[in-house]
């Protein structure tokens, strides 16, 4: 018999899971959910999950909102499984050279409705005293954000897709999108050929290698980053916030108990790798710098524990904005991809995206054209203008 569906989703990370489950709920047709290792068993299962609505575009200002709401009120919204949502608020700390755009991302998002606030450095100090100010020029606080799990999210959202139908198939790997013409067919598996008359390609660096074969142009650079995981010291006291170091160039994110979560902010900064399913450890050099720079930010700290340290890949795009949409040159093909960092928070709403486009022919969300994969062809880059000296929140 053969092998069919209506859609085929390539991936099971946050954002695979996220688009067919948003699929299902819309009453998409047969979905059926490729995922050769495991689900999240690559960026997405190393994710540190930040959720802020802290950006310079304003439509990934509103895709991120989205996901706040859902993070939040997931028991309502999904209804099956969780997120892992802690609401520990967000704190940004500028440098001087940054006070201007910070000032004027805050603005956009109270616009928004967001609850952000501008803040001096005493202000700073009022919401987390322990921190270092000194070589900080100003803050910005989302009381609103915090952070959730991407493994989790990833797994509830494909138990809630199950529940609605979704085909999911752990196993498989996928060997390329079919065509015929300008048309997609299918897919091409490890299992065989699953014919469909739309794809989506949702599978991080992968995406890239699954379009060469129709000259389809997605420049994606693995990046490995390193996470740090101490154990704070028992004089501490309560969790902090997820901070945003723009001075250290780092962020400290407070994990279960007493632990917390140090990573970088520059999406490049890390051995570039390939072998994005790998697991391995971080380089000692990048623990250290980053148990360094979480000591001087909160004093004490240097006597924090050392408790693990493990890595995940970025896949960074060019301008180090997602590519998503539809695929202009094969009727059918849809891709989402180069979230370069900021894939776990913006995937409720690229779900939500990804699903309008296959249904409906376009969202009301935002306008997706700015992040259309032939941009890179075009060499018509997405680019924030003058704003912050690295992409991170960007």
């Amino acid at each position: 018999m053969a092998d069919t569906a209506d859609i085929v989703v390539v991936g099971g990370g946050v954002h695979g899971a996220s688009t067919a489950w948003h699929l299902a709920k819309r009453g998409a047709g047969k979905i059926v959910l490729i995922e050769k290792d495991g689900i999240a068993s690559g960026a997405s299962g190393w994710s540190s999950a930040i959720v802020r609505m802290h950006y310079t575009l304003e439509s990934l200002v509103k895709v991120t909102m989205y996901g706040r709401e859902m993070y939040g009120n997931w028991s309502d919204i999904v209804g099956v499984g969780e997120s892992g949502f802690r609401k520990t608020g967000f704190l940004v700390l500028f440098p001087e050279a940054e006070l201007e755009h910070g000032h004027e991302v805050v603005k956009m998002q109270q616009r928004l409705g967001i609850d952000a606030q501008y803040i001096s450095v005493d202000e700073v100090g009022e919401i987390e005293p322990r921190l270092v100010r000194d070589d900080v020029a100003a803050g910005a606080w989302e009381p609103e954000s915090g952070h959730a799990d991407g493994s989790t999210v990833a797994n509830s959202f494909i138990a809630a897709a199950r529940e609605l139908g979704v085909d999911v198939r752990v196993g498989p790997e996928v060997l390329g999108v079919t065509s015929e013409g300008s048309k997609v067919t299918g897919v091409e598996t490890s299992e065989g050929v699953i014919s469909a008359d739309t794809v989506i390609v949702e599978a991080g660096f992968r995406t890239s290698a699954l379009l060469v074969p129709h000259g389809i142009e997605l420049p994606i650079t693995p990046v490995r980053h390193a996470i740090a995981v101490v154990e704070r010291t028992p004089d501490f006291g309560d969790i902090h916030p997820v901070v945003s170091d723009r001075v250290a160039r780092a962020y400290y994110r407070p994990e279960r108990g007493t632990l917390a979560l140090l990573g970088e902010h520059d999406p490049m900064r890390g051995p570039i790798d390939e072998e994005v399913e790998a697991t391995k450890p971080p380089i000692l050099d990048e623990e250290v710098s980053l148990m360094e720079r979480f000591a001087h930010r909160f004093p004490g700290q240097e006597m924090a524990s050392k408790m693990q340290g493990y890595t995940g890949v970025y896949d960074c795009s060019p301008d180090f904005q997602p590519a998503f949409g539809r695929v202009q040159a094969l009727d059918g093909l849809f891709v989402g991809a180069g979230f370069s960092g900021h894939g776990f928070k913006l995937s409720p709403g690229i779900g939500k995206i990804m699903s309008d486009l296959v249904v409906d022919g376009s969202t009301d969300m935002i306008d997706v054209r700015p992040f259309r994969i032939e941009r890179f062809a075009e060499d018509d880059l997405l680019l924030g203008g003058e704003g912050y000296a690295n992409r991170s929140l960007a």
